[in-house]
């Protein structure tokens, strides 16, 4: 371990597993024919997008230019770059999807029940995105 845990890296670790059950929620509840939740998609958009993605962008800001920038192995800062482009990736395709599955639903049409490789495909890539940032977590501050 590298001294302290920043409480925001905390922070951001558990908060990811919070914002990991709001988007399984949002897809669970237009798989199962349910009343689209709006409220979290728009809390869980705007979280993300306010505290994680950022919180991100500034660690990879430090990585990349602070005293950070050379602390990490080659192959850690890559593997850092593909979580972080990754999960950028995963919450812009999320919230398009959610989108479409709002207006879907509308109309009553049930956008990611009536296309499962896609729900299946994204869910798989969401997870793998979370997974990645947890695991660097753990090796960054735990091992």
């Amino acid at each position: 371990m590298s001294g302290p845990i920043p409480p925001f890296s905390i922070f951001s670790a558990v908060s990811e597993l919070f914002v990991t059950a709001g988007v399984f929620t949002i897809i669970a509840r237009n798989w199962r024919r349910q009343t689209f939740p709006l409220a979290l998609l728009l809390g869980v958009a705007l979280f993300e997008a306010f505290v994680n993605v950022l919180y991100m962008a500034n660690r990879a800001a430090q990585a990349s230019t602070g005293p950070d920038a050379h602390a990490l192995a080659p192959g850690m800062r890559v593997f850092f770059a593909v979580h972080g482009l990754l999960s950028l990736i995963a919450y812009l395709v999320f919230v398009v999807l959610a989108v479409f599955a709002y207006q879907d639903q509308k109309r009553g049409r049930w956008f990611f029940r009536e296309r499962p490789a896609l729900t299946w495909t994204f869910l798989a890539v969401w997870t793998v995105s979370v997974v990645s940032g947890e695991v660097i977590f753990a090796l960054r501050y735990l091992v």
